[in-house]
């Protein structure tokens, strides 16, 4: 992830919307290449051989991560009529992030016709109230054991409908590759993540350097953007349009 000497740097920027970024980065690519043929040429300082050789390797670290993302919404398409609802009698009318019942792919799930997600019992929570039952007091009154006798079959039941949804919705996203899909998006999110760090802390000693980096970090935001929009987006606009209309100056007087 970008460090916070670049966020300070970007703050302040006029806002740019999304068409202008792509825009925008479309000459960067232009500025570059103009750029890198004046350093060839011996008219220009030669950017970090590195910053460029890990720029490079930009467009492959995100299409794999966005082909990760694709395989994941094919399986999640592939499997979404085959995937149970959690049952009844596990379920709460009101969930949140949290408890909120999920669909194959982890994300929350709104049943049709209802307005909001509701709330799955935790399989866990539901062992630790069997697990933690005691014996009432010896002149508890009939009327409180069979309340708790009601309580504590209800609990037993629950508690085995849960384990059996968790090991069918384990299963389903087992044989499905969906485990194996989201570790593979994981990985590709991070080796991104750790390429776009890497850009960052290198040296840049031209404005080509200027240009990769802020590419790299419009790349990375606009990958995660696909799925997990991040005000990190905003800044990474701002980023590339400043250095760009630094690129379009030094252009424009030469």
């Amino acid at each position: 992830m970008p460090n916070t000497s670049v966020w300070a740097a970007a703050e302040g920027l006029p806002a740019i919307n999304r068409r202008r970024m792509l825009l925008g980065l479309a000459a960067a690519s232009t500025a570059a290449a103009a750029v890198t043929a004046t350093s060839v040429a011996g008219c220009a300082p030669v950017e970090n051989p590195e910053l460029v050789r890990l720029g490079n390797q930009l467009p492959d670290a995100s299409a794999e991560y966005l082909a990760a993302l694709e395989e994941i919404e094919w399986i999640a398409a592939e499997w979404k009529h085959r995937w149970p609802l959690a049952p009844d009698e596990i379920t709460w009318p009101r969930g949140d992030y949290t408890d909120g019942e999920r669909d194959i792919a982890g994300r929350l799930l709104k049943r049709p016709g209802e307005e909001r997600v509701r709330c799955v019992r935790d399989v866990r929570n539901l062992a630790a109230i069997v697990a933690t039952d005691r014996p009432l007091r010896h002149n508890a009154s009939e009327a409180m054991r069979a309340r708790r006798a009601h309580w504590l079959a209800r609990a037993k039941r629950e508690l085995k409908i849960g384990k059996a949804y968790q090991a069918q919705t384990a299963r389903l996203r087992d044989i499905s590759g969906m485990d194996l899909a989201k570790a593979r998006a994981a990985a590709a999110k991070k080796s991104l993540s750790d390429l776009v760090t890497a850009i960052m802390e290198q040296p840049g000693t031209t404005m080509e350097g200027m240009l990769i980096k802020a590419q790299a970090v419009t790349t990375f935001n606009k990958a995660i953007a696909r799925k997990y929009p991040l005000d990190g987006e905003i800044w990474a606009a701002q980023l590339a349009a400043s250095v760009l209309q630094l690129a379009s100056g030094e252009r424009a007087s030469s």
